[in-house]
């Protein structure tokens, strides 16, 4: 109970500083999305996708990218601002559970750095922040939050990490249990 305990408190002071640090300056969140599809890559400002989301504003490299994908436009723009409430405590205390780990490892191979290395780290990170403003979290919040100047993002696989996100908070109270269980189970080593 006592470890518990202290892990929650430990959650909550990393979210707290977490959150202080990084809201005040844009300058540790993702300002440039490498949109790739196939061998195809195109930078976008995290701006561009802000209109984008918001009314549809499309720049020429977006019309290309949503071209070569065969998305629906709209139905990109409804995944960009889809919001999913999240406690960032609670989020904090699933993502870094075992079932937490995997999950965002995979949404990690979609969502990505550069080098492909460290993409579920980087996701973890990022959901967290994004979800430390407001108790929600969207596709562009991720993005925004992103632990890196760059993000990369398979543009074939958006609606698949959209649906594990929305997974991963219909799931939440779940792992939140599992993740109570991997705290409490765990023998310290000496």
């Amino acid at each position: 109970m006592k470890l518990n305990k202290f892990v929650s408190i430990g959650i909550a002071l990393v979210l707290g500083t977490s959150a202080s640090v990084l809201s005040g300056s844009r300058a540790f969140g993702a300002e440039k999305v490498v949109l790739t599809f196939g061998p195809i890559r195109q930078t976008v400002n995290i701006s561009d996708l802000e209109d984008f989301a918001k009314d549809g504003t499309t720049t020429p490299t977006l019309k290309q990218i949503i071209g070569f994908s065969k998305m629906d436009p709209k139905t990109l723009q409804g995944l960009m601002g889809l919001q999913i409430g999240l406690k960032p405590a609670n989020l904090a205390r699933v993502v870094y559970s075992t079932p937490g780990e995997k999950i965002t490892d995979e949404i990690g191979q979609a969502i990505r750095t550069q080098r492909r290395t460290e993409g579920g780290k980087a996701m973890r990170a990022a959901l967290i922040l994004a979800a430390g403003d407001d108790g929600k979290v969207s596709l562009l919040e991720i993005l925004k939050k992103y632990p890196l100047p760059e993000v990369y993002v398979d543009v074939a696989t958006i609606a698949a990490t959209v649906g594990k996100i929305q997974g991963l908070a219909g799931n939440l109270s779940t792992l939140l249990q599992d993740s109570k269980g991997d705290t409490t189970n765990k023998t310290p080593t000496k």
